[in-house]
C-alpha cells in the first residue's frame, strides 16, 4: 500500500509516494485496569493515524526480567502507516506518558502500559535510543509465541526461520490465553 501525495511545483504536477511499513508492536499492562489500559492504548494508537491491521489474543504472562510483580497481559498488533520508526517511538512514549506510565531507574519495573515496537519492515535500527528488532526479543519466548499468532510466517530481518518455526519447541509455561 502506497500514500500518495500530489503537489504543484513550478507548474508540473508530480507525485511522491511513500511506502507504509507494516509494524509489529506488543503491548503490556500490569498495573490498573488491565483491559481498559490495552483498549484504550490500541484507541490511542487508532487516532494516532496509524492502521491496526491484526491484534492477537490477550494473554496472560509471567513477569520477564523482575518476577515479583503481578502477571501481565500481552497483545500482539500489526499496524500500518507512514511514520518513521522514531516517529513512531515518540508517538508511543508520549501515549505511555499521557496513559500515566512514569519512567523509573529500574528496568523490567510494573507498567501502566508498555508499547514495544518489535519490528518495523524488514529494517534493522541500532540507536542507543531505538533498537529494532527489539534487543529482547529472541530473549522472550512469550514474546514470539504471541507475534506468531498474528505473523506466523514473518522472518525477522537476519533470521533463516520463520516466526512459528522460532517458536516451535519453545517453553510456554506462564503463557496463557486470557481473552480472544
Amino acid at each position: 500500500m502506497a500514500q500518495y501525495d500530489n503537489f504543484l511545483d513550478n507548474g508540473y504536477l508530480r507525485s511522491t509516494i511513500v511506502a507504509m511499513e507494516k509494524t509489529y508492536l506488543l503491548l503490556g499492562t500490569n498495573v490498573g485496569d488491565l483491559e481498559e489500559n490495552m483498549e484504550r492504548a490500541l484507541r490511542t494508537i487508532a487516532a494516532q493515524n496509524i492502521k491496526i491491521l491484526k491484534k492477537s489474543k490477550i494473554y496472560k504472562t509471567k513477569p520477564w526480567g523482575f518476577h515479583n510483580q503481578p502477571d501481565y497481559l500481552n497483545l500482539a498488533v500489526e499496524v500500518e502507516s507512514d511514520f518513521s520508526a522514531a516517529e513512531l517511538l515518540g508517538i508511543f512514549k508520549r501515549i505511555e506518558s499521557q496513559m500515566g506510565r512514569r519512567k523509573t531507574k529500574k528496568r523490567w519495573q510494573p507498567r501502566l502500559i508498555d508499547i514495544d515496537i518489535l519490528f518495523w519492515g524488514k529494517h534493522v535500527i541500532d540507536r542507543a535510543d531505538l533498537k529494532i528488532p527489539h534487543e529482547q526479543f529472541y530473549n522472550r519466548p512469550f514474546a514470539i509465541k504471541i507475534l506468531s499468532e498474528i505473523a506466523p510466517d514473518f522472518i525477522p530481518p537476519g533470521r533463516k526461520k520463520t516466526l512459528s518455526e522460532l517458536c516451535a519447541g519453545e517453553d510456554n509455561e506462564g503463557v496463557e490465553v486470557y481473552r480472544d
